[in-house]
Order: structure tokens, then sequence, then C-alpha cells
């Protein structure tokens, strides 16, 4: 089953907002060209990648600068998001949950 990594906004430009990161390299940022668009003064053009590894998710900083936490812990590297998991970039948090696609047109969600 192909999998999904859903972001649901909890804080921020996106609260109540779902993103659905489906690709194997999806980029956050406040600039145009960004998969993820935060309207966000603490957030640099090119802020952090979410990458896609053998079915599993990670989040990776861009600069030294640039300021991602999972679960309340500040990011410095490659950090693994989960199911649960609250991702904090600028001042908007998501709440992360896995989408399976059963088949064509049907999916469901894991909370």
């Amino acid at each position: 089953m192909a999998k999904s990594l859903v972001l649901t906004g909890i804080s921020g430009s996106r609260a109540g907002m779902p993103t659905i990161v489906s690709g194997k390299l999806s980029m956050i940022g406040s600039t145009s060209g960004c998969d993820i668009l935060l309207h966000d003064r603490r957030v640099l053009p090119r802020h952090a990648e979410i990458r896609v590894l053998l079915d599993r998710w990670f989040i990776v900083p861009l600069d030294a600068g640039a300021m991602v936490f999972v679960n309340g812990t500040p990011v410095n590297g490659k950090q693994r998001i989960d199911e649960n998991d609250l991702v904090t970039v600028g001042t908007a948090t998501f709440k992360v949950a896995i989408q399976e696609e059963r088949e064509v047109g049907a999916t469901s969600w894991r909370w």
C-alpha cells in the first residue's frame, strides 16, 4: 500500500489546513516554488525539506538558522517524523498523520 504523510496545521498561518506530502522530497519555505509555503517572518525562503526514505519520513533543516522542532525538541540534522508527532516550523505547528491509499480514489486516515 502506498502511504502519504499528512501535516495538519494546529497553529500559525496553516491552522486547520491539511497538507498531503506524497513525493520523495518536499520543500518548506517562504518563497514561491516551495511545496509547503509558509507566510511567516521566522521562516527562511528555503527553510527545511521533508524526505522519504524506505517508507519513513524525515525533516531536515536547510540552514543553521532554520528553526525546526519535533515534539518541542530542536532539530539539528535529519530527524524522523512519525504518526502523532508535532512539527514546528517558524510559528506554524503541524500534527503528523499517515494516509494509506487502499485503491484508486479510496483513502483511509490513521490519527
